[in-house]
C-alpha cells in the first residue's frame, strides 16, 4: 500500500510462508531483504499501490505477481460446498481443486465455503467468522488460519469462541464475515442456496475499523 510500498503484516506471512516451504520439504526460505530484492523491479515509483503481492513457490520455480487489491461489494454472496483442503493446517501453495473451485464463480461478489460432514470449514481465499449475540464463532479444526484473521481475533475485544459450525444451524448467526489478505473483512449479504440472509452489520463495521488500523 502506497507510494513508497508498505507490506502488510509481511513479517507474519513470510514466516508462515518458511514453516510451510519447510514442512512441503521445499528446499527454499525467504527473508523481507530478499523480497525487496525481487519485488524491486516490478515497482514503479511514480505508482501508488493498493495491491495484493502474491508468492508463489515449488521446488524449482518461485513467481511473484501484483494484483489490485479487492474492492468490498455491498452484495457479496457465498456457495458451500463438502471438500476440505488435503493439508489444511499450513499454506499449501499448490491446490489445483481450489483453481478449479473459483474459476466457476466471480470471485469479485462470491466466495465458495469448504465444508466437511455438514461443518464449515474456511473459504477458497477466506477463513469465516460467525456472529451470534455479539460474540465470534470459528471453526475448531481442519483449515489454515490466516495471518490477518490471527490479526483480527488478536486485536477484538469480543468473546471468541472455536465450535463446530454446522451448515444446518447457520441460520442462528445475525452475521457471517469473510477474513482474508486478499479481500480484508466482508461482510456476506447472503448463501442462497440455503436462504440464509444477514441480519445485521454492526460486528462487521466494527472489525472492518481494526482492518483498517494495518492500511
Amino acid at each position: 500500500v502506497g507510494r513508497e510500498p508498505n507490506y502488510i503484516l509481511l513479517f507474519n506471512h513470510i514466516k508462515n510462508m518458511n514453516s510451510s516451504l519447510k514442512k512441503m520439504n521445499i528446499n527454499f526460505s525467504l527473508s523481507e531483504k530478499k523480497l525487496f530484492i525481487l519485488v524491486k523491479p516490478l515497482l514503479n515509483l511514480k505508482k501508488s499501490y493498493d495491491h495484493l503481492l502474491r508468492i508463489a513457490v515449488n521446488s524449482n520455480i518461485i513467481s511473484f505477481s501484483l494484483r489490485q487489491r479487492f474492492q468490498s461489494n455491498n452484495n457479496f454472496t457465498a456457495v458451500i460446498i463438502s471438500y476440505q483442503r488435503t493439508n489444511p493446517f499450513f499454506k499449501n501453495l499448490y491446490y489445483k481443486k481450489i483453481i478449479k473451485l473459483l474459476s466457476s464463480i466471480n470471485t469479485q461478489k462470491q466466495e465458495v465455503i469448504l465444508s466437511s460432514r455438514g461443518l464449515l470449514l474456511e473459504g477458497c481465499t477466506t477463513n469465516v467468522l460467525c456472529i451470534r449475540n455479539k460474540k465470534l464463532y470459528i471453526p475448531i479444526k481442519n483449515y489454515y488460519q490466516g495471518v490477518t484473521m490471527n490479526f483480527i481475533l488478536r486485536k477484538t475485544r469480543r468473546s471468541i469462541s472455536k465450535i463446530d459450525i454446522s451448515i444446518k444451524n447457520l441460520h442462528e448467526f445475525e452475521e457471517i464475515l469473510l477474513v482474508g489478505s486478499g479481500k480484508g473483512v466482508i461482510s456476506l449479504s447472503s448463501i442462497p442456496q440455503i436462504n440464509w440472509n444477514s441480519k445485521s452489520d454492526l460486528l462487521y463495521k466494527e472489525l472492518l475499523i481494526l482492518y483498517k488500523e494495518l492500511l
